[in-house]
């Protein structure tokens, strides 16, 4: 004689649902997202490789001695700017060009007035004049509008 239990079978297990998605609207609205991904990313990438060369002048930056700072503000102007406007700019010139390039008057006011007098010649510095002349130039590496 059998148990009444032993006649019972399991239950039924559907099967899982699947993670694709089920309908075309699904397929639409990636094709969206994707391509506003893609829209949004490119212009950031460019970006982000037309400021190589700021990076690198700030990187330059932190080693370089106060005497210097004026060659580094050249290489980096050079690097945005034609050679004809930049390359023979020097003196009073080069020093409008900097705070046009900039859009203010860092380089109208001590110590950065001085940039150009410490690359021809050995002038100290105080800490604090220092400071803020690697500010000056590293806010301009920054900030210059091309």
């Amino acid at each position: 004689m059998s148990a009444p239990l032993d006649k019972l079978h399991d239950f039924y297990q559907p099967p899982p649902p699947a993670w694709t998605p089920q309908t075309v609207g699904w397929y639409i609205l990636f094709a969206i997202a994707g391509l506003v991904v893609i829209w949004t990313a490119v212009p950031l990438v460019r970006g982000w490789f037309a400021n190589r060369y700021r990076r690198a002048a700030l990187q330059e930056l932190a080693l370089l001695p106060p005497s210097e700072f004026s060659a580094l503000l050249k290489r980096t102007a050079l690097a945005a700017w034609p050679r004809e406007r930049v390359a023979s700019l020097s003196g009073a010139e080069w020093l409008k060009f900097l705070n046009e390039a900039a859009g203010d008057e860092t380089f109208h006011s001590p110590p950065a007035d001085r940039i150009e007098e410490m690359a021809l010649q050995s002038v100290t510095l105080s800490n604090e004049d220092e400071h803020a002349l690697r500010g000056a130039v590293a806010t301009w590496i920054r900030r210059h509008h091309v």
